[in-house]
């Protein structure tokens, strides 16, 4: 009965480490990658989205975009974003390095003052 169980398991530990990232707020319980967000001052806000590897990188903008509207509540904002990668290095007994994808920069969302 336990080596069934285990059999299971294992495929599915392994293909957990091959999703993509969804939409979701970085922190402990998300290691595919997310974002996070801070405000700088009154209706300006620095955002942070990275996915992970097996993400494209137009993604990790996308979710940039869609955080910047739902900060702003409206999608008539300026955007200062760039786009780059982070290399991660798996420290496992394979040790391998990957690309995550990464947007960053400022909204503005005050377009109308």
């Amino acid at each position: 009965m336990k080596i069934s169980k285990i059999l299971i398991l294992i495929p599915l530990m392994f293909l957990a480490g091959c999703v993509t990232t969804p939409y979701q707020k970085t922190g402990f319980f998300s290691s595919t990658g997310g974002y996070e967000d801070k405000q700088v001052s009154d209706g300006v806000y620095f955002i942070k989205s990275k996915v992970n590897a097996n993400t494209k990188p137009k993604v990790a903008l996308d979710y940039w975009h869609r955080r910047a509207k739902e900060l702003c509540g409206h999608s008539n904002y300026k955007a200062e974003v760039t786009s780059t990668f982070d290399t991660n290095v798996n420290p496992d007994p394979y040790s391998s390095t990957s690309q995550w994808p990464i947007s960053q920069g400022l909204v503005n969302c005050n377009m109308g003052s």
